[in-house]
């Protein structure tokens, strides 16, 4: 009788272990299966929007207007620039974003024609890679008060003629100075 309720405890105990085994397997596998943060080399940095790094680079609403204040414009042309900046800021930062989902990490600077001779330190075909905008925010447009530029995905492989945006110097990226009215 002894040996009988002793089996019986050691089968009990061998089907809890089996149990408690099964469960953490199980839950082992779940969380292998949830996408990590990063999941190969650099992909969260390239995910992370530059929103915050931009506004720390860019001057504020504020300072704008505390700017345009200065200028000889009227009060309706002034509120125009500055919504122009906004809307400037927020479709740049919108196509980084959505380019980011797509895993692309390249962008040419579409400039309007009219302004070209104020933006020099970007000819026609200069592109940027992604970790550059990551690293300094203030080559993402606008550049200047007016500034129409705006940045297009572009992958690698495709055709035409690229020349990518180099340093001028110590690392510093010749950027328009944004107190520049330019329309």
């Amino acid at each position: 009788m002894y040996l009988l309720l002793l089996g019986a405890a050691i089968l009990i105990l061998v089907s809890l272990f089996l149990a408690g085994l099964y469960v953490a397997l199980q839950k082992k596998n779940e969380d292998e299966e949830q996408t990590p943060q990063i999941h190969h080399s650099g992909v969260y940095r390239l995910r992370r929007s530059p929103r915050e790094a931009l506004l720390a680079v860019k001057p504020s609403e504020k300072d704008l207007q505390d700017h345009l204040a200065t200028q000889d414009l009227p009060a309706r042309e002034s509120q125009a620039l500055i919504d122009l900046w906004r809307e400037q800021t927020e479709a740049n930062l919108r196509i980084i974003e959505e380019a980011d989902i797509k895993e692309i990490r390249t962008f040419q600077y579409e400039i309007p024609a009219s302004q070209t001779e104020a933006i020099k330190a970007f000819p026609v075909g200069t592109y940027v890679t992604r970790d550059q905008l990551g690293a300094h925010a203030e080559l993402i447009p606008p550049f200047h008060l007016g500034c129409k530029a705006v940045l297009t995905p572009r992958n690698a492989w495709e055709g035409g003629e690229w020349k990518p945006l180099l340093p001028a110097s110590e690392g510093r990226y010749h950027v328009p100075d944004w107190r520049n009215l330019v329309s």
